[in-house]
């Protein structure tokens, strides 16, 4: 955590990577899921026929491409709830650490008081 000028505890670095990593995270997701959809095509549309094919195809379609559909899917409300939540997490995170401008005053006291020897 970084120190500003007035002592206020800024987090906007942590919150930055937080975001960032998320981001990665989401853009990861989706791309393993592109290409899990792309096999998939490839294999019921050339070498894999019949009644399982079928039943295989089926199960992808309702299943895994419904957990991943963009905008309604398990796994998109999921990651939309942190997006949204997560800003809200990571504020009152900073607000929690902060009293007004600046870090609390007694937290330096108790810092300089443990082990009953006092600083000045």
């Amino acid at each position: 955590m970084a120190m500003g000028t007035t002592s206020r505890v800024v987090l906007n670095d942590e919150m930055q990577k937080a975001k960032t990593a998320f981001s990665e995270y989401r853009s990861k997701v989706e791309g393993l899921y592109g290409q899990l959809t792309d096999i998939v095509t490839n294999l019921v549309g050339t070498d894999f026929s019949g009644e399982a094919a079928d039943g295989f195809k089926n199960f992808f379609d309702n299943n895994v491409a419904t957990f991943f559909a963009k905008g309604e899917g398990a796994l998109d409300q999921y990651l939309s709830m942190f997006d949204k939540d997560g800003e809200g997490l990571l504020d009152s995170i900073e607000k929690a650490l902060t009293i007004g401008e600046g870090v609390d005053p007694s937290l330096g006291q108790n810092n300089n008081s443990i082990g009953g020897q006092q600083s000045n």
